[in-house]
């Protein structure tokens, strides 16, 4: 599976606060990956300059979409 294969259900500043929402994909049974997680270096007085991306398979998305909306409530 490749980059242009997945789809970007999140992306954060906070690659904990990425972690937690990819972990918890996965305990619900998607594939979920972490993109970008250690190349979200920071900029000088700006903070991240990358954010970390959470991305499942395109048939995962919408399923992904509603976890983490859900979550968010």
């Amino acid at each position: 599976m490749t980059d242009k294969n997945l789809v970007e259900v999140f992306s954060s500043q906070i690659g904990a606060e990425a972690h937690i929402i990819q972990q918890m994909l996965v305990s619900e049974g998607l594939n979920a990956l972490l993109l970008d997680e250690y190349a979200s270096g920071s900029v000088a007085g700006f903070g991240p300059a990358i954010p970390v991306r959470v991305v499942v398979p395109p048939g995962q998305a919408d399923a992904a979409k509603a976890l983490i909306k859900e979550a968010e409530q």
